[in-house]
């Protein structure tokens, strides 16, 4: 059983020693792109999702929001929870791990740049920016071709569902190379990250009707069992002597400037963020009885419009400096907030 151990643990070792290079050629190769990769990892991460462009598109329908709210939200909380439960390494704490112990004698010959994106607070798999956008590109676009195909005769030509696939995939592709690029993630966890984005969404999709018709108490019952879970792995951990803080550690040991870290990303914080969603669409249940209203598009855009600019100086009111328990409960009240009213004040104000 210990040969087996063992030969697994090299076996792992060395597939991240190859996937190091895949980073290393993502900065020498792809350097001259760097602000669209940047733009990638910072205005299309889930937090960005969440604040601004989910609540957007109940601009163009509210049926679109509702799925793509309750979907992403699904997701990234399942993301978050493997993320609390079991972090993996980055490339970067890999790396720097690799030459710190003084054991390892083949240490991979790689070279990776570091910067203000690439400190990361949380583990690595799956990847969390790609998990989302995947989900979150996968269900606009299904909109999109519906809505195209409902109105227009010539879309219902096969030629452009070919034409989709291909502009699907590059996009969730270039959010894989800005990971990349900026090493923060490694490639299994980019690919696995979007594979699992898929089954989650195959899963929604398949049950939606159950999912959507559940009951506000059986609902915010489920998300309060899933808020004990996730305080139970906290002292399971420390029950074992496992640090639940391990990836903050690291991101704090490997990052050159501590000030690159960011409270919000941290993984307690993002699962709180995630909870609080959870919480808002759970309180906003039964979502089949959830009424649409027709309104202009100019009401639309400004109800939307000081919904979010509410929601902004909230986030900016956030207490930081006020001990961990205040800075959580605000967020997950926060965002328990801000799921409701998109979901079931934001058509009565129409």
């Amino acid at each position: 059983m210990e040969s087996l151990r063992l030969l697994v643990m090299e076996t792992y070792s060395s597939l991240l020693d190859r996937e190091l290079c895949i980073n290393e050629w993502a900065q020498e190769r792809l350097s001259f792109a760097e602000p669209f990769w940047r733009f990638m990892s910072i205005y299309l991460e889930p937090s960005v999702l969440f604040n601004l462009l989910i609540p957007l598109s109940g601009i163009y329908s509210q049926e679109l929001l509702t799925h793509l709210l309750s979907a992403v939200t699904l997701v990234s909380t399942l993301n978050s929870f493997e993320k609390w439960i079991y972090p993996e390494m980055r490339p970067l704490w890999w790396l720097r791990e690799q030459y710190a112990k003084g054991q390892v004698l083949n240490k991979p010959q790689v070279a990776l740049e570091s910067n203000n994106l690439s400190c990361e607070t949380s583990g690595g798999l799956p990847c969390a920016h790609s998990m989302t956008f995947t989900v979150f590109i996968l269900i606009l676009a299904s909109f999109f071709f519906v809505h195209c195909w409902q109105r227009y005769v010539y879309w219902r030509s096969s030629v452009w569902r070919f034409f989709l696939y291909p502009v699907i995939v590059g996009v969730v592709v270039c959010m894989w190379l800005s990971r990349l690029y900026l090493a923060t993630e490694f490639l299994h966890q980019c690919v696995l990250g979007s594979y699992f984005g898929i089954r989650a969404l195959n899963c929604f999709e398949g049950n939606i009707k159950y999912l959507y018709s559940r009951r506000r108490r059986n609902a915010v019952v489920v998300v309060t069992i899933l808020g004990g879970i996730a305080v139970g792995v906290y002292f399971l951990k420390l029950r074992l002597s496992i640090d639940p803080h391990w990836s903050v550690r690291e991101a704090f040991k490997w990052c050159p400037e501590a000030t690159y870290m960011r409270h919000e990303a941290s993984p307690i914080f993002v699962l709180t963020r995630d909870l609080g969603n959870l919480m808002g669409v759970a309180l906003a249940s039964p979502l089949s009885k959830q009424k649409t209203k027709e309104s202009t598009f100019l009401r639309r855009c400004s109800v939307l419009g000081a919904l979010e600019l509410i929601n902004y100086g909230l986030r900016q009111a956030t207490p930081k400096q006020n001990g961990r328990f205040a800075f959580l409960a605000y967020e997950f009240s926060r965002n328990a907030f801000h799921s409701l009213t998109l979901l079931k004040y934001l058509t009565k104000l129409y």
